[in-house]
């Protein structure tokens, strides 16, 4: 079994030679906090995978309105769609620590893709996944509070860092970066926060958000 600190962690149980070939095309890249790693509407020119750090991916409406997509971390790599479909890139990702990047070039991808029905599964169920997400949060902005998001959003994001085997409960996102995962103003978000702060849900620090109370985010998100 991989290591999530395998760059091909992601793409677990693929045949030996494909797996090869692969690991051969990795370039290494290094961003420090608030780099671009690439923008919004630019042609996909590679497959990115987080080996280290963290980085979000912003979308912003013409009308200026900046959304977070995701949010992406050490074992994570971002939405294939763009390279699939050659579109442009559905956001811009940004560096919100020093992180650490592999890059695996678009057309060496998409041939090795081509060649492995179990890399294109992989990939293929990945899109998929994004849809399914992407459905559940539009949902979540259509007919949950502002508080109910964002308790929904902590337990998500704590619970991503799990299924890389962390057993830490900080969340290292900013508020804005939190007001832009449930899209709502910062403002809004600051204030629920503190008044959670003062309930003894979580305690607040700089650029970090440490997780207390799991029952009454649990009970808030309306999990059974």
């Amino acid at each position: 079994m991989k290591s999530e600190k395998d760059p091909l962690y992601t793409f677990a149980n693929l045949p030996p030679n494909i797996e090869t070939r692969l690991r051969t095309l990795l370039h290494v890249h290094s961003f420090s906090a608030g780099d671009s790693v690439f923008v919004q509407g630019a042609k996909a020119e590679a497959v990115y995978l987080v080996a280290s750090g963290l980085v979000k991916v912003v979308r912003v409406t013409p009308e200026g309105y900046e959304s977070v997509l995701c949010v992406r971390r050490a074992g994570d790599y971002f939405c294939p769609v763009p390279l699939l479909d050659r579109g442009a890139q559905l956001g811009t990702a940004v560096a919100i620590s020093d992180v650490t990047l592999f890059s695996i070039e678009r057309t060496a991808f998409n041939e090795l893709c081509q060649e492995s029905s179990e890399l294109l599964a992989i990939v293929q169920g990945d899109c998929l996944g994004e849809v399914r997400r992407l459905l559940n949060r539009l949902e979540t902005f259509a007919f949950r509070t502002i508080k109910e998001r964002l308790a929904i959003a902590l337990l998500r994001e704590i619970r991503h860092q799990e299924t890389y085997n962390s057993s830490s409960k900080e969340i290292h996102l900013t508020q804005k970066d939190l007001a832009g995962l449930v899209g709502a103003s910062r403002e809004r978000v600051s204030r629920i926060l503190k008044e959670f702060e003062r309930n003894g849900i979580v305690i607040l620090k700089r650029g970090r958000i440490i997780l207390l109370d799991f029952d009454y985010l649990k009970k808030l998100a309306k999990e059974v």
